[in-house]
């Protein structure tokens, strides 16, 4: 997704959802009183918050494909 995107929907307070193939994970973002957050789940896995600044949240951000809260609930 580009960073101009992602930035626009977040701030307009828009969830975004992003899957990785290669990372074999998924990630959430959404902004909460000026802070992204981010939390990311890993195939039958529940998700856990992890820091924006991580490296693979980094390379979901970068190289993801922007997926629906459905298929994010199902990963």
């Amino acid at each position: 997704m580009k960073p101009e995107e992602l930035y626009n929907k977040l701030q307009s307070g828009i969830e975004v959802y992003l899957l990785d193939d290669f990372e074999e994970a998924a990630i959430r973002l959404y902004v909460d009183n000026g802070q992204t957050k981010s939390y990311i789940k890993h195939h039958g896995h529940n998700e856990i918050e992890i820091p924006q600044s991580n490296e693979t949240v980094c390379d979901i951000i970068l190289g993801g494909n922007e997926i629906s809260k459905s298929e994010y609930d199902r990963y």
